[in-house]
């Protein structure tokens, strides 16, 4: 049998890339195609992986969650030199044709000839992106027209280039403004008003600029119809004697709805060795499904978003609740993933949690659009290793968060929502058909053919069912398909909207996030009151009459004690972290709370722009202060691991804990009480690493 794997083309990026010809192979492996693409010709084998992540590819790895827009670092190469060593590092799922071996097309060259759907969809993209580049120093990436391509719907970046000064949306404004004049008449006045409040300082950040386009897009969208078809399937599969697998709507189900709060679709996977997966994955799909029936008419995307995760965090109190109630613990409690999709309006919203996945299938390319929550994608989003590297680990596949294992407290389910301007298929699934790379291998044979009316949905479900079933097997197998198709009711008019009030635009956004924000927000917002102010003054001054004390008592030949900062994590009284200076340790749990059970912890943030948790750290751990800055009149710290307690409850063996020398980010710290707020204690400096020695 021949060996139909598909080509691998890859985009090199290093110094001395230029100076190869095409057809010349570099390190018996990779053949120049055509500038910087390269062919892997031996895709069967490891690439080579650095023993140290540099500077430059960090950013890749942070940015993992939008690995739709952003190429993935596939590995290196070492070429030995007479002068030295040369590195050049490989990236995959790039914007790469391969059938012309060229990228696709920039964003300048097509757009005056793109819908005006599809121009405001590419903009509402790049603002998407633009927060979370900034944050890691690689704004640029969006500036520079050669590096923004565009395949079909989506905008993608040929690779991360590093900022050379702050940049502004200011600098997306000039981008912008140079687009107005052959921009589709629809938009045009639209486009021009709002990049010239990006000019002006009047759009100040991100959140406002999306706003304004989630507005436009929901104008235009008015003069489009939209039909959604529906089909699901679960099988128990080959070697499984029960299946813990569920959907909605029912297997065997074919439905077809405009998009509303009934257009839906629902995969849930009873985590496999736990006892009772199967009750676990029905009570969440019908919990959810009640749950959706609460979606407002014509919600906005902010309100949309906030009510998914708060509905995801109603399933899995629901299956906590059960566990508690019939006292199961630990391997005992009966868990699910989730993956959901609902059409809504103009766009489409993917809510997930666990391995089960989500795929948006378009005539160029099948996309993989969530992010499995295991140690792996873990490892790669705090820039600890590459895909191909932490996936090869002991233990890489294991799960970090599912619905029922813990409280919603510490659930964070990730809600991603995609503007839909032409017909799309979106394949939901279980890993009985996604595991060993099998979306990928048949998506264009038996998905692809949907888009072109050659075959119907239930063919294409029951074909994917037996692939599961005969090329995988091992598992149960359940798998929602979505077709969503797009038609214009004929020529769009003008958008006009009224400029944003930059007067009310800020308060208004600041009381609609409080009033939606969900109880499953990693942190609070810090309000300034002057109650804090008050609090701050006394921290700081019982902080040094206790230090004085402390140092008068101990005489300057003693060995030197650390300072440790002490809270309990116990949802009642917010204070403000900024009287926490870089340098200070913090104790997690009171005096006498040590020698209790370690069932309280705290989470800390992979980054300060959104809710992905790195891990938890268990009472009786020390803390480090080792950066502090100010974000938006938010003060963040950022805290490395001293110590930690070896025992944890059973009950949490799905939520990784943090291990010595683990960094991550918190806003606030939440306390008991103010008596708790400051204490000096004497801790043995043998608990604490090098971390805690100045």
């Amino acid at each position: 049998m021949q060996n139909t794997m598909p080509k691998h083309y890859l985009w090199a990026i290093g110094e001395g890339i230029e100076t190869y010809r095409p057809g010349e192979i570099i390190a018996n492996r990779y053949q120049v195609q055509h500038g910087r693409i390269l062919l892997d010709t031996q895709p069967e084998k490891m690439p080579q992986m650095p023993e140290e992540i540099p500077g430059i590819i960090e950013p890749y790895l942070k940015l993992f969650p939008y690995r739709l827009h952003i190429p993935q670092v596939f590995g290196l190469v070492t070429v030995a030199e007479t002068k030295g060593t040369r590195t050049i590092w490989l990236l995959e799922q790039g914007p790469i044709n391969e059938e012309e071996i060229s990228l696709v097309p920039e964003i300048t060259k097509v757009w005056k000839d793109a819908t005006p759907m599809r121009q405001l969809n590419w903009l509402w993209q790049i603002a998407q992106l633009w927060q979370p580049l900034n944050v890691q120093k690689v704004g640029f990436s969006l500036l520079n027209p050669e590096n923004l391509r565009v395949e079909g719907q989506l905008v993608r970046l040929v690779e991360l280039q590093p900022d050379q000064k702050s940049l502004t949306l200011q600098h997306l404004g000039w981008l912008w403004q140079k687009w107005v004049s052959s921009a589709n008449p629809a938009v045009g006045k639209f486009l021009k008003q709002l990049s010239q409040q990006m000019i002006t300082g009047e759009v100040k950040n991100a959140d406002l600029l999306i706003t304004q386009l989630d507005k436009a897009l929901e104008v235009l969208g008015r003069s489009q119809v939209r039909s959604v078809h529906i089909t699901t399937a679960t099988d128990t599969g080959p070697n499984r004697s029960h299946n813990e697998d569920a959907c909605y709507p029912p297997s065997q189900t074919v439905i077809s709805y405009p998009p509303s709060s009934k257009t839906v679709a629902i995969v849930c996977d009873g985590i496999g060795g736990q006892d009772r997966g199967e009750e676990a994955s029905q009570l969440a799909t019908k919990v959810l499904y009640q749950q959706l029936q609460k979606i407002p008419e014509n919600g906005d995307p902010l309100t949309i978003t906030t009510k998914l995760e708060e509905f995801a965090c109603v399933a899995n109190d629901a299956i906590c609740d059960r566990n508690d109630n019939e006292k199961r613990y630990g391997y005992q409690r009966m868990g699910t993933t989730l993956v959901m999709a609902l059409a809504y309006l103009h766009q489409l919203y993917i809510v997930n949690l666990g391995d089960s996945r989500a795929y948006w299938i378009t005539p160029s390319r099948c996309y993989q659009v969530t992010v499995d929550d295991d140690i792996a994608s873990r490892q790669v989003r705090l820039g600890y290793s590459l895909y191909h590297d932490a996936i090869k680990q002991a233990s890489s596949g294991a799960l970090v968060q599912a619905l029922g294992i813990t409280s919603s407290i510490s659930l964070h389910p990730t809600v991603q929502r995609f503007s839909i301007d032409e017909d799309s298929i979106f394949l939901i699934c279980s890993d009985g058909l996604s595991d060993q790379d099998r979306v990928e291998e048949c998506w264009q044979t038996e998905i692809l053919p949907l888009l072109d009316g050659k075959i119907d949905l239930v063919t294409v479900r029951e074909r994917l069912i037996e692939i599961a079933n005969t090329k995988n097997g091992h598992d149960n197998v359940t798998i929602a398909l979505m077709y969503y198709q797009v038609t214009s009711k004929g020529e769009m008019t003008e958008i006009s909207l009224p400029p944003i009030d930059v007067k009310t635009s800020s308060n208004n956004n600041h009381s609609q996030f409080v009033k939606n924000k969900p109880k499953t927000f990693m942190y609070d917002l810090e309000y300034r009151s002057w109650w804090f102010y008050v609090l701050g003054i006394l921290i700081l001054l019982g902080l040094g009459g206790i230090l004085a004390y402390f140092l008068s008592s101990r005489g300057k030949t003693q060995p030197r004690v650390p300072t440790i900062t002490t809270f309990s994590p116990i949802l009642s009284l917010n204070v403000n972290v900024g009287s926490l200076d870089v340098g200070s340790f913090i104790l997690i749990g009171d005096r006498d709370s040590l020698n209790d059970t370690f069932n309280e912890s705290i989470e800390l943030l992979t980054n300060t722009r959104d809710n992905t948790v790195q891990g938890r750290v268990a009472n009786g751990s020390i803390l480090k202060v080792t950066k502090k800055f100010y974000k938006s009149e938010e003060t963040w710290l950022e805290l490395k691991v001293c110590s930690t307690k070896k025992r944890l409850t059973t009950d949490l063996e799905f939520i990784y804990y943090l291990q010595p020398k683990d960094v991550g980010w918190i806003q606030q710290v939440t306390i008991e009480n103010s008596l708790d707020i400051i204490n000096l204690l004497e801790v043995n400096l043998e608990q604490v690493d090098e971390c805690a020695i100045d």
